[in-house]
């Protein structure tokens, strides 16, 4: 897959050194997030970046992309005119995403500040590359993430979504807009949406976005639809009375990947052990792992091991994820014809810690093992319909083969998700 990295970011002008003058000091999180940020595409080879802004041209139905031989600007607004930054376009891209993105319009121009303030930083750390500018889209945001998405998929080059906005611009009485109580609670049903549910995001009541004078709902409502990932907060800060967020929302992993290889190579070639196995360090480690297919965005496969069986994580995903794919007992086995529909995500389990109760359970943060009567139940966190300790222990007895209202031990595990 060509879209390998997807990111929210703030754009306020002021953390620019440049335009800042010392005040972008106060946005000290901010700044570290960015240069991890940047530094993360450079370190994945990025070739082509995507940008979506909410302060490009924006349009009732549709969306513009800019047209330019190069994605340029300056903050002479700002007060910085020396200050300018220039990145080629990408026509190739730039045309496909014309085509087959709904009411599409190009136009000429420059650069926006929601997408050059990330642009300056990408630009700082020596990033060389393609970029492509699009406008937010005011309706249907997910439809447009999911043609974004299979555009960038298809891809040649190695893509990267930077989704521009910031949150509420109410959170303090000196702010811009001053202060209302929807602005803290748009913030926080975000930040939890990320931690916890994304899903949930969507469905933020429209009074509460409203109230809050938010800029950058539906860029991150785009981004989290143009890829599945398990979102990473890495700071929040409010200093000028606008909630600024920076979040990594989709990293492409190369277990993820070796799930794929394993089970291509098995179902076309009948074994996966003339595979040469991955080398990189986190291969080489011992952890239970499962392996989960997707098709169509409903489960496929999943099949997994809680404790390692295997020498290394390499075949410990190479079993699970053939597996996954021939042996659920829930499906028909999978046909070679129809892996390139199927999407791979490999949950790396944590150390089994035993609780003494319900309450030292989150459904979101944990998963859950059940046992008792000799049987043994699981289920893995972050599951989409399971909300509450509850359901998570309900199902992880069903699957046991518990009565729901038998006393069993339980313990609790943490997991990192990696997609492809």
């Amino acid at each position: 897959m060509s879209l390998v990295y997807t990111a929210f970011v703030p754009h306020p002008p002021v953390i620019v050194p440049e335009i800042g003058r010392g005040k972008e000091r106060v946005c000290a999180q901010t700044l570290a997030a960015y240069q991890e940020i940047s530094a993360r595409l450079v370190e994945a080879e990025i070739a082509s970046v995507l940008v979506v802004s909410p302060h490009a041209p924006l349009l009732k139905r549709g969306v513009t992309l800019l047209d330019n031989g190069q994605v340029a600007g300056d903050f002479t607004q700002f007060g910085a005119p020396g200050v300018r930054v220039s990145f080629p376009a990408n026509p190739g891209l730039l045309a496909q995403l014309a085509q087959r993105l709904p009411a599409a319009l190009l136009r000429p121009g420059l650069a926006d500040h929601g997408a050059l303030v990330p642009l300056y930083f990408l630009q700082r750390v020596g990033w060389q590359g393609t970029v492509v500018l699009m406008g937010m889209p005011l309706d249907q945001p997910e439809k447009y993430g999911k043609v974004v998405g299979e555009v960038l998929r298809e891809a040649s080059e190695r893509c990267a979504i930077i989704a521009s906005g910031d949150l509420s611009h109410r959170l303090k009485d000196d702010g811009p807009y001053g202060f209302d109580p929807a602005g803290p609670l748009f913030d926080e049903a975000i930040i939890e949406g990320l931690k916890r549910n994304p899903g949930t995001i969507a469905g933020i009541p429209r009074e509460i976005t409203e109230a809050a004078g938010e800029c950058g709902l539906r860029s991150l409502r785009l981004a989290l639809a143009a890829q599945e990932g398990f979102p990473r907060v890495l700071s929040y800060e409010g200093p000028f009375g606008v909630g600024y967020l920076v979040a990594e929302l989709y990293v492409s992993s190369p277990l993820a990947h070796w799930a794929r290889q394993c089970l291509n190579a098995y179902l076309t070639e009948g074994t996966a052990n003339n595979l040469p196995l991955p080398q990189g360090p986190e291969f080489q480690v011992k952890r239970g792992c499962f392996v989960t297919l997707k098709k169509d965005g409903e489960l496929r496969g999943c099949i997994g091991t809680t404790q390692p069986w295997q020498e290394n994580l390499a075949l410990e995903i190479q079993h699970n994820a053939i597996a996954a794919g021939t042996e659920d007992p829930r499906f028909w086995p999978v046909e070679p014809g129809e892996l390139p529909a199927i999407r791979f995500s490999v949950d790396v389990l944590g150390d089994l810690e035993k609780v003494a109760g319900p309450e030292e359970l989150d459904p979101w943060h944990y998963g859950v093992v059940v046992r008792g009567r000799g049987r043994t139940g699981l289920l893995l966190p972050h599951l989409e319909g399971v909300n509450t300790v509850a359901e998570q222990v309900t199902i992880a007895k069903q699957k046991a083969g518990l009565r729901t209202d038998e006393s069993v031990e339980m313990w609790r595990f943490e997991v990192v998700r990696h997609y492809e």
